[in-house]
């Protein structure tokens, strides 16, 4: 039945990153849409570490389905690689450094302030 909740889970995450990459302008050589869903992804499984780690079903659920489905590391490796192919070394760095750095500090500014909420 785990198996069943990260199906459906990923399943509707996955739909819901193709929807939200299509609905992205692109910045030209820019990945904005796979930067803009990762931090995206980085806010929510900060909330939901706070909110539902605690119900095991909801947590296959909502982070290793949803999230998992959602969220597009693979995509965003990919995305740096076509940048240094195609010698775009300072997008590079940016689109490096932004995903990781602010992906991280959403995630604790997110935990922070459900934790804080829900006190």
């Amino acid at each position: 039945m785990n198996l069943i909740w990260v199906f459906i889970g990923g399943g509707i995450g996955a739909a819901m990153r193709w929807y939200l990459s299509n609905s992205f302008q692109s910045g030209g050589n820019f990945p904005i849409a796979t930067l803009s869903i990762n931090l995206l992804g980085c806010l929510l499984i900060g909330i939901l570490s706070v909110l539902v780690l605690q119900y095991p079903k909801g947590s296959l659920f909502l982070i290793t389905g949803l999230l998992g489905g959602f969220t597009t590391f693979s995509s965003f490796g990919l995305d740096a690689f076509r940048l240094l192919q195609l010698q775009e070394y300072k997008n590079f760095v940016v689109y490096v450094a932004l995903s990781n750095i602010l992906g991280i500090a959403l995630v604790i500014i997110a935990h922070k302030i459900t934790t804080f909420l829900i006190e």
